[in-house]
């Protein structure tokens, strides 16, 4: 699967990035990409950052197929 990294954990891991997790959770998937990248950990597990697949936001229960594209997107702050 391709994974799309968006904000600043695109900053950190790249824009880019392909894993064979196919079958998995978004849930295991956050887990698998918070080991091998610690630093963007507590991005990924905030609650307000999102997962897609296609144009779809999707929960971290979501399957993700083989073919699919998961971008992440991390919580956005402003003023």
């Amino acid at each position: 699967m391709k994974i799309l990294f968006y904000g600043r954990l695109a900053d950190s891991i790249g824009r880019e990035l392909e894993l064979h997790m196919a079958g998995c959770s978004v849930a295991e998937l956050r887990h698998r990409l918070a080991s091998d990248y610690p630093d963007v950990g507590a991005i990924l597990a905030n609650r307000r950052s999102r997962a897609c697949v296609g144009d779809a936001v999707v929960h971290d229960d979501y399957v993700v197929a083989a073919g699919d594209t998961v971008g992440f997107l991390p919580p956005v702050s402003g003023g």
